[in-house]
């Protein structure tokens, strides 16, 4: 998801509690040609950026749930 859908995202959700129930890859335009991974991954309904290591937390506590 492009970081700038990710933070249009973020502001049209607000405070809310997010459960993050979907992750996607973080990205953005190099240059205005290629797309370019950030290391990062955004949730898919609140629009809040993760690490790979805090993602995996939050996947690893929903399945031990």
């Amino acid at each position: 998801m492009d970081y700038r859908k990710a933070e249009k995202l973020r502001k049209e959700w607000g405070n809310k509690p997010c459960s993050h129930p979907n992750f996607e890859v973080e990205t953005h335009l190099d240059s205005g040609y290629a797309v370019v991974k950030t290391g990062d991954y955004v949730c898919t309904c609140c629009g809040q950026d993760f690490t790979k290591e805090e993602k995996d937390r939050i996947i690893a506590k929903r399945n031990k749930d």
